[in-house]
């Protein structure tokens, strides 16, 4: 542990096979219990390991015997049987190591044996979890060096006369790409304030630190899930807006957009592609729900005696810094409960079959959290008039929109009838803004600002 803490030494965490990516714990490689039972001796293989080329310490996931569950071992580079394949060669991130790592009657002291028998899923899935909320960080710092790129770009390209950055197409593209700077940094540090607020809880509990650190990011494996995903989506996007604003530049290997395109795309993939994460994340709330840990059934049942009475006309005191954008927060944690809810009364213990369903919840879901993540930050630092607060109102209205699609599309297909007029009828209801912001004016107040600024 010291030599890995202090990068004396490197690690490598063997984890996916060929059959066995998202369901991880279906790997083949096999350990079996020598006859001295001084040895486990695995046979198998694994692929995609990040630092194989040059890592000393390797974690190994393999099953003894016919266990359930994967079993943790600690084996170094020289142990015999340890055989690696070429280098692979890949879309991004060519300077990563990444190579397939192979088991032929590898024997590892009983003592290297990671935990306990049958408990290396758990490591593998606390592993995923920091691993989540680490490439969220990780995809953030990505973002803000495309914008850099980008403005620079952008204020020293010129096109009839004047730079392209005086340009409402372009300044668009760079208010746009600031705004999900700002909002990927509120989730990250949101979550990463409430998972150490957690570890010293339960420190000062009683709890040894190792086990509080898992089990307070175990807490928010929720939240870990939805960052991973909007963060590596926004800087795929991102990254390929800045492709555009440098043009036919941009495609060219000698500009930086085009690496950072290509090394943007694995973010989607690895730690959980963002398809698995964007399941998990709504899949635990619904298991914490049958479980009796988590009601989402009663507050989904109030949400529907809401939308049988009358609505209210009375026009609300909006005049506190952001205060109709949490009272649109409160609102779209309603469209969350009724469409969810209905789902979930509807199908039951079949709901995790329902991707579809759920692939509508999770997107529900994770605009709910980065925007009010957000909006909380621009009130708790901020003035009125900052660019902060600009940025949490635009993110607000582009999250509205995206939650009406999938709240729309989740709706007419699993509501029929009375059911479905009124829920969509609940969702017109809780998508309304009582004052509509300008959207043209807060992009161009956006803009302006990071437009002279030249970076985040």
């Amino acid at each position: 542990l010291p030599d890995l803490a202090t990068g004396t030494k490197f690690g490598a965490y063997c984890l996916t096979e060929p059959d066995a990516g998202s369901d991880a714990n279906s790997g083949k490689t096999k350990a079996k219990l020598s006859e001295d039972g001084k040895h486990y001796i695995i046979n198998g293989q694994k692929m995609w390991i990040s630092n194989a080329g040059f890592a000393e310490i390797f974690i190994v996931f393999a099953k003894i015997d016919d266990d359930k569950n994967i079993t943790g071992f600690i084996v170094e580079r020289d142990t015999e049987g340890l055989t690696f394949g070429e280098e692979e060669h890949k879309l991004g991130i060519r300077s990563s190591s990444t190579r397939q790592v192979f088991f032929n009657d590898m024997k590892v002291p009983v003592e290297n044996l990671l935990g306990e028998r049958n408990n290396g899923f758990k490591i593998a899935l606390n592993s995923l979890n920091v691993g989540r909320i680490k490439l969220a960080a990780a995809n953030l710092d990505g973002q803000r060096r495309i914008l850099a790129h980008a403005t620079k770009y952008a204020n020293e390209r010129k096109q009839f006369g004047v730079a392209i950055s005086t340009f409402g197409a372009i300044r668009k593209k760079i208010a746009e790409m600031a705004t999900g700077i700002f909002v990927s940094e509120a989730g990250s540090y949101r979550a990463a304030k409430d998972v150490q607020d957690k570890i010293d809880e339960l420190v000062a509990g009683g709890m040894n630190h190792q086990e509080a650190e898992l089990k307070g990011v175990e807490e928010f494996a929720v939240e870990a899930s939805i960052l991973k995903v909007f963060v590596s989506d926004l800087t795929q996007n991102t990254a390929d807006e800045g492709i555009q604003i440098y043009g036919g530049m941009g495609f060219s290997a000698d500009a930086p957009m085009e690496a950072a395109w290509r090394d943007a795309r694995i973010g989607r993939i690895y730690e959980g592609t963002n398809e698995i994460n964007r399941l998990l994340a709504v899949g635990m709330l619904i298991k914490k729900t049958m479980k009796g840990q988590l009601d989402l059934l009663k507050p989904a049942m109030a949400v529907g005696k809401e939308l049988m009475g009358i609505p209210s006309f009375d026009v609300p005191d909006y005049s506190e810094l952001l205060s109709e954008e949490k009272a649109i927060i409160a609102n779209l944690k309603k469209v969350f409960l009724m469409v969810s809810g209905a789902a979930l009364q509807k199908y039951m213990m079949e709901m995790e079959k329902q991707q579809h369903l759920l692939l509508n919840a999770s997107e529900i879901l994770n605009q709910i959290y980065m925007a009010e993540s957000a909006i909380l930050r621009a009130e708790k630092h901020f003035s009125a008039d900052s660019v902060e607060v600009a940025m949490a109102q635009l993110n607000l209205y582009k999250a509205v929109e995206k939650i009406i699609a999938a709240a729309k599309e989740g709706i007419i297909s699993f509501a029929e009838g009375d059911e479905q007029r009124m829920m969509l009828s609940g969702l017109r209801r809780f998508t309304k803004y009582t004052n509509q912001p300008n959207i043209i004016a807060l992009t161009e107040k956006i803009a302006a600002h990071y437009v002279e600024k030249g970076h985040y």
